[in-house]
């Protein structure tokens, strides 16, 4: 079916809606457009591949390979949703985070009082993707007090088929960039994991992975 064939087939099921369901409809589509806009809040230069930090600056190039995007938010309906012990107290949804005034939309996972979170992805990499790079913010929301505990912290983490590929611990009310180059996974079924731990003390861990994105050329 091509696209003006889908648009066509749209329209006319449209038709027979009633008002409230347009209503609804139209409420719906303002939320996907909002949210398909999302991942462009990252800057151009901040999802390409070049090695020299200045170079990144420069003009964009010429003849520069194709970008495939995967937004984990998009893809948050197909994860899985699991607790490393006991779930209890464990908050994970997709919803709009702000950090330091500044908002994103972004995959809450506040852990268990004890053990992990786990977020779980199975993804499939294009076969034209030859180099992968995991990009996100990673935050604590305003209004959380785990600051005012001295040995308070969460750990976020990233694993790739099982291997811990990256981990930070946090306890600023802000966000924090994070960029990671993943091994040459073209052509292959991936289980990609986000995870967050409270280390014994999950008190206003209001963790928070701001628009996370698979990015390969």
């Amino acid at each position: 079916m091509t696209p003006t064939d889908l648009y066509e087939s749209i329209v006319r099921r449209i038709a027979d809606l009633s008002e409230e369901s347009l209503q609804q409809l139209a409420q719906f589509i303002a939320f996907l457009k909002w949210q398909e806009e999302q991942w462009r809040e990252w800057d151009d230069n901040e999802l390409r591949f070049d090695a020299d930090a200045d170079e990144a600056t420069a003009a964009p190039a010429t003849g520069r390979a194709s970008r495939w995007v995967c937004d984990l938010i998009e893809q948050f309906d197909q994860a899985t949703v699991t607790a490393t012990q006991n779930s209890q107290g464990m908050e994970v949804r997709v919803a709009p985070a702000v950090c330091g005034l500044e908002q994103r939309l972004s995959i809450w996972q506040h852990p268990p009082t004890a053990g992990a979170a786990v977020v779980q992805y199975q993804l499939h990499v294009p076969a034209d993707v030859t180099r992968l790079r995991f990009r996100a913010k990673v935050g604590i929301r305003d209004g959380s007090l785990i600051a005012e505990s001295r040995d308070n912290y969460v750990a976020f983490r990233l694993y790739v088929n099982g291997a811990r590929l990256w981990s930070t611990t946090k306890n600023s009310v802000a966000w924090d960039d994070v960029s990671v180059d993943l091994p040459t996974l073209a052509s292959q079924s991936i289980t990609v994991q986000l995870v967050t731990d409270g280390l014994g003390d999950a008190r206003w861990n209001w963790a928070v992975w701001g628009t996370p994105l698979l990015v390969g050329e």
